[in-house]
């Protein structure tokens, strides 16, 4: 694949001096190493050459000038005018703004496939043109090296609850809450004395901890509504497990907790400038509220609904609003997805009978967001069809529920891979062999996790009420009266 990389990378792989230690030289030097590990390759734009001209010390910048030369650059990139002005300007040649937009139009024209920046302006923009999931912070994307090209699997996580008094309090995962709450250490004592539990994921590797959210049983929103509230009082993923999906592994923890338990309402609050867990947790259904006199944003979000609700929304909508756990049958189709086991047993974790047997636990198993790969020919797949997965060899049977999200057909590895990232099981090698391979181009599912079924559905079952007539061998649409049993089984 090829990576173009910012400024702010540069800079940090090429020092002026000895001197000239970069806060993030041991991250891009982990970076630079990893894509040279796996064949990748470096790109720069001819548009960094702006930013170098603005060091007012000449020396380092000639220098600079000079290491860069080592880079892959970009031939005659693609031009601005790929690019929608009306949602990211038209800027002064040459200025800060016009270098990022350079950057997103080699993404947008397919010079690249991911671009590499620690600038949050240019994240933003990227998601005003679509480009959110190709523009990568430098842990992001040691993670997706890692994910499509490591050889070596991590250790599966696991998320344990913990009472906050068992937690140690000196974790490193508590500096920066300290740094942005006065009174943490007193608020977290609180905690303690009452008891209140926390799902926690560890660290294997540093004895400290990868994630944490600490809960607090209440009976209303403050903003007013009754019932049954969970609050999230602390969500937080350690900064050096970014790209592992921790924060969805911990939100779909809460989400299982809330749903066993018939809480009504989620809700956390936090500071405006958290907008990357602002934006995750919009991404989930979650709304953003100002309240009247407080600093803090409040986010909330409803897991009830009424038949109003069912009616106004789109499938699709409907789940991210309200679910994960309930998914509309009607106004979508319902498709059987046969899965290998020992893909299925990556892609969901939560099936395994062993964990211990499987220690291959990739992103896409923590993560809410995945990502199915087939050489199936279907054109009848809409975004907001539920996916009724079938776990193909041992034990045939639907054992889980997904929502399309989104697909695409493509016989470029590159191009799939870079729409899927890290949501998939399979690594880029094997990627590439299935387009190498099929004799049609390669359908990429994105879809969302809905619910694992509390029993599994056998094939006599399937064939008895009409959802399949035989075994699977390909995605299978559900005819209307397989559909209705499904629903009526399902209790959606």
């Amino acid at each position: 694949m090829n990576i173009l990389i910012d400024t702010n990378i540069i800079i940090p792989l090429e020092p002026g001096s000895l001197t000239d230690f970069e806060i993030n030289t041991e991250l891009a030097l982990q970076f630079h190493s990893l894509v040279q590990k796996s064949g990748n390759v470096i790109y720069i734009h001819p548009a960094v050459e702006h930013d170098l001209n603005r060091d007012k010390d000449v020396s380092r910048k000639n220098l600079r000038k000079t290491l860069i030369k080592r880079y892959n650059i970009i031939d005659s990139p693609p031009l601005l005018t790929v690019l929608d002005a009306t949602h990211i300007g038209l800027p002064e040649f040459g200025s800060n703004d016009y270098v990022d937009n350079c950057f997103l139009a080699s993404l947008k024209g397919d010079a690249v496939d991911y671009l590499v920046t620690e600038d949050k302006g240019i994240h933003k923009k990227a998601k005003k043109t679509g480009l959110q999931s190709r523009v990568l912070y430098l842990r992001d994307a040691i993670a997706l090296l890692k994910d499509f090209f490591d050889e070596t699997p991590p250790p599966p996580p696991s998320v344990e609850t913990k009472k906050v008094y068992a937690i140690d309090e000196t974790d490193p995962i508590f500096s920066s809450l300290r740094e942005d709450y006065p009174g943490f250490d007193d608020w977290l004592k609180k905690c303690k004395l009452d008891h209140r539990e926390a799902y926690i994921i560890s660290d294997k590797g540093n004895s400290c901890l990868a994630g944490i959210c600490i809960l607090k049983k209440e009976e209303r929103l403050e903003t007013g509504e009754s019932g049954k509230t969970l609050k999230l009082c602390t969500f937080k993923v350690s900064d050096n497990q970014h790209g592992n999906r921790y924060g969805e592994l911990l939100l779909k923890t809460v989400f299982d907790f809330a749903d066993k338990n018939n809480y009504r309402y989620l809700y956390f609050t936090t500071f405006p400038k958290r907008d990357d867990l602002i934006e995750f947790a919009k991404s989930f259904g979650f709304e953003c509220v100002k309240i009247e006199g407080k600093d803090e944003i409040f986010m909330h979000k409803s897991l009830v609904f009424s038949q109003e609700d069912i009616l106004k929304y789109s499938p699709l909508d409907f789940h991210i609003k309200f679910g994960p756990r309930v998914t509309q049958f009607g106004k979508n189709s319902t498709f059987i997805v046969p899965i290998k086991p020992e893909f299925h047993d990556i892609l969901f974790p939560e099936m395994r009978e062993e964990l211990s047997l499987f220690p291959d636990q990739k992103p896409c198993g923590n993560s809410i967001k995945k990502a199915y790969l087939s050489n199936s020919a279907t054109n009848l797949l809409r975004r907001g069809d539920n996916l009724l997965f079938y776990r193909s060899q041992h034990k045939p049977s639907i054992n889980t529920v997904g929502i399309v999200e989104g697909f695409m057909r493509s016989a470029n590895a590159n191009q799939i891979a870079r729409y899927v990232g890290s949501r998939t099981v399979y690594r880029y090698s094997d990627i590439a062999d299935m387009c190498l391979r099929s004799k049609r181009d390669t359908l990429a599912i994105k879809f969302r996790y809905v619910k694992q079924l509390e029993s599994s559905i056998g094939v006599k079952e399937l064939k008895e009420n009409f959802v399949l007539n035989g075994t699977p061998q390909s995605i299978t649409k559900v005819k209307p009266e397989g559909v209705k049993w499904i629903k009526q089984k399902l209790q959606m």
